[in-house]
Formats: structure tokens, sequence, C-alpha cells
């Protein structure tokens, strides 16, 4: 299989990223409306699709260029450069 473009990676992870933080915001402000008994369930259910997008996202782009590991400082540059850039469109 021919590797993606490095720019591309580095699209695909910052993407990743920020998918995986509107996944926790959106959980943070609706689990306190959410009936406790279900609260367990929809946690799951987050947790498997955010599973899902940093394996296909951020790992796979880590996988075909280690360098791009994001490290903690990475992740909140990223997700603040995306909220900001969702606050002003």
């Amino acid at each position: 299989m021919e590797p993606i473009p490095i720019e591309s990676a580095r699209t695909l992870r910052d993407g990743g990223i920020h998918a995986v933080a509107a996944l926790n915001a959106a959980l943070a402000d609706a689990i306190t409306d959410i009936p406790v008994g279900r609260q367990q369930d929809i946690k799951r259910a987050i947790g498997h699709a955010m599973a899902a997008v940093l394996d296909a996202t951020v790992e796979s782009a880590v996988r075909a260029y280690p360098e791009l590991e994001p490290d903690d400082a990475t992740w909140s540059a990223v997700a603040k450069a995306r909220a900001e850039r969702l606050a002003s469109s």
C-alpha cells in the first residue's frame, strides 16, 4: 500500500483529535440529562466511537509517521485551534 503524504497524515491526526474532543464535549454536556441507569451504556458507546476514530486517524497517522505522535501540548493546541475556527465561522 502506498503511503500517504505526511501533510495528509497530519491533517487526519488533527481531525481525529478534534473529533474525539467533540465527542467528549458532547458527552459532558449530555450526561447530566441522561437517566443514571443509561449513563454507563452511553459512556461505553461513546468510548467505543472514540477508540474507532483514534485508530482510524491518529494511530494511522502515527503508524505511518512516528514523528506525528501527539504530546499533551499538541492535543491541546489542535483542539483549541479547531474550536477557534468553528467559533469564527
